[in-house]
């Protein structure tokens, strides 16, 4: 286990726990909802734990009841009238074309669709707010992004480019360039976005990232072997974190092409999200799970499935607690 579940563990106490609730929201919380909070730390503590050893035929599954146990502690954490008997018991995401996909074998071509469940209440009580680090191994900064609907969709390939630390795995297996760019500064300016991302104007990649049906009024200048890029505020961009960038230690944003259907995500629900596939592939179909670890056929998206699964052993306990680290200063601030 990495050093995160030391400070994960404090969750794990009731007296803590409540400690905590008075510190960060000035409310007294009761030792019944405290014990419930508990048992959901512990819980994704056991299951991430356990997966480290487990078998790679079961080890997805596991992570994911730990991803789940995790943002169904910090549903209980961040919304005061959750409780373990009003959380909606599914998962909030459902594979929609998965007959499709067992004939052409392109996991890439994998659609979610969003329903009631954990997913989408992690999303409201996380207001979609993601926390990033700008050039800082220290969060500096935070997005809170527009609210999906329930019955969106969107599609695996897209969701794989949200992880730039995977940009090369990710290419390996779809077989074409990643597209995305670090970004410098972003602010609205009166009714438009201005964004300054790194690097010279290269039209595909651009046009990946901000293709111009979607991206309004869209505006690039190049500077300096940078790039400003404009367009209407109400077109948001695909901010995605690069946990790994100038330095081994020091993140920075990246931008990256959207979501189909109008959809913005947090972090936390990208990560939760690519774990409830590879979970659900594991649990409810072991031949095509099999097929691709053993290397019998489709295995071209097995290095970036492993890399992802080792990426999520730490990331998500890490952003888990760095949302709740962060989230007095979040308030303080706005």
């Amino acid at each position: 286990m990495n050093d995160i579940w030391h400070f994960l563990r404090e969750f794990e106490s009731k007296d803590i726990v409540k400690r905590f609730y008075k510190r960060k929201f000035n409310y007294e919380l009761n030792t019944a909802k405290a014990v419930e909070i508990n048992c959901a730390f512990t819980q994704g503590r056991e299951y991430f734990n356990s997966s480290v050893t487990a078998d790679l035929s079961v080890k997805p599954l596991l992570q994911y009841y730990g991803v789940v146990a995790l943002s169904r502690g910090l549903v209980l954490i961040l919304n005061k009238s959750a409780r373990e008997n009003n959380i909606v018991p599914s998962h909030g995401l459902k594979i929609k074309n998965w007959s499709d996909i067992e004939n052409s074998g392109k996991i890439e071509k994998i659609i979610l669709k969003i329903s009631n469940g954990t997913f989408f209440e992690l999303i409201k009580a996380s207001e979609n707010r993601s926390f990033f680090r700008v050039g800082s191994s220290e969060i500096n900064w935070n997005v809170g992004f527009p609210f999906p609907s329930l019955e969106s969709e969107f599609c695996f390939g897209e969701l794989a480019y949200c992880f730039p630390d995977l940009k090369d795995s990710v290419e390996a297996w779809i077989n074409e360039t990643v597209a995305c760019r670090m970004l410098k500064n972003s602010h609205v300016n009166g009714n438009e976005w201005k964004l300054e991302i790194h690097g010279e104007n290269d039209p595909l990649i651009l046009s990946k990232i901000f293709p111009r049906e979607k991206f309004h009024d869209l505006e690039i200048i190049e500077t300096n072997k940078d790039c400003t890029v404009k367009f209407d505020k109400h077109t948001w961009p695909n901010f995605c974190q690069k946990w790994s960038s100038t330095f081994i230690v020091i993140g920075d944003p990246y931008v990256v092409p959207p979501l189909s259907g109008d959809i913005y995500l947090n972090e936390l629900a990208k990560m939760y999200a690519t774990s409830f596939i590879l979970g659900t592939i594991s649990r409810y179909h072991p031949s095509t799970w099999n097929n691709i670890n053993k290397g019998i056929s489709n295995d071209a998206v097995l290095p970036f499935l492993l890399n992802f699964m080792d990426f999520l052993q730490e990331k998500f306990p890490q952003s888990t607690l760095e949302f709740l680290q962060s989230l007095k200063d979040y308030k303080e601030n706005n």
